[in-house]
């Protein structure tokens, strides 16, 4: 089984073994990933790829994996032991987070990680719109790129690790995206991007959970189609009010580290994550 580098040439090829796994065909989060950080694949004797794990790096803090997908034909051959094992030697040892599906946690489980948390989709179409929640002496207004920097800095300290490129990719493709401020101060920040089919709310951090409902009101305010946020369900007001939108609430999804006992970070800033896939 030999591992190569995935290039942007290789996503074609990756939609096609997603779409096997009946995964959705997320090109832009593919082509985001690889441009961002690196991917690795084992190409199929019958042509196509085999399998793919694509790693993003946050500084030398950090290190998200996903898209660790195997196709149906190569399953039970130990590919994907072999990938992931590939992955974190290329990684080393920095705080390593991902999100298990229930096929791939055991062998999460075999390589060293454990659960420190969870997310709850919520998907589904708008059935009601919310309503504009204000919060006081906070201004809610549109990002602009001057406000990176702001922005870079409270993410990098609710999620334990700089950001800044996944920040600016996700704003040059964003539907939307707010920021919150309070004394000339960023105390909060939002995103809704395109998704394949999907548009996708996140990263969602706020000082406090009003802050980050009224963030999410302006977001979601109008969208049209289907609607996913990922909030950890430790936000239950949040989640709550976000099901009585009418986008429905699924399982939760298991987040794993690897060297560490907690995730990094001031996590109860982070109401609601990017995508299982970035960490």
């Amino acid at each position: 089984m030999l591992i190569r580098r995935l290039t942007l040439d290789d996503v074609p090829a990756c939609l096609e073994l997603a779409v096997k796994r009946d995964w959705p065909a997320e090109e832009l989060k593919w082509r985001m990933i690889l441009e961002l950080g690196i991917g690795f694949g084992v190409d199929s004797p019958e042509g196509g790829l085999a399998g793919t794990v694509l790693i993003t790096p946050y500084g030398r803090e950090a290190a998200s994996i996903g898209m660790m997908v195997v196709s149906p034909s190569h399953g039970r051959q130990g590919l994907g032991r072999h990938l992931m094992e590939h992955a974190l030697e290329h990684i080393g040892p920095s705080a390593t987070l991902l999100f298990a599906t229930d096929q791939g946690r055991p062998l999460y489980e075999k390589l060293g990680f454990v659960q420190v948390g969870e997310v709850v989709k919520h998907i589904g179409r708008l059935a009601r719109q919310p309503l504009e929640l204000t919060v006081p002496d906070t201004q809610v207004r549109a990002m602009t790129g001057e406000d990176l920097d702001a922005v870079a800095a409270l993410d990098a300290g609710a999620f334990g690790a700089p950001r800044r490129p996944l920040l600016q990719a996700l704003h040059r493709v964003a539907l939307r995206a707010l920021v919150a401020e309070r004394s000339g101060h960023v105390v909060g920040y939002g995103l809704a991007w395109p998704n394949h089919e999907v548009t996708m709310v996140g990263p969602l951090i706020a000082e406090d959970e009003s802050l980050a409902r009224s963030l999410a009101a302006g977001l979601l305010r109008g969208l049209e189609g289907t609607v996913r946020i990922d909030i950890p369900p430790r936000f239950t007001g949040l989640s709550e009010w976000v099901a009585g939108l009418g986008l429905e609430r699924h399982a939760p999804s298991p987040m794993m580290l690897l060297h560490g006992t907690q995730a990094p970070g001031k996590r109860e800033y982070l109401h609601a994550i990017a995508a299982q896939a970035l960490g």
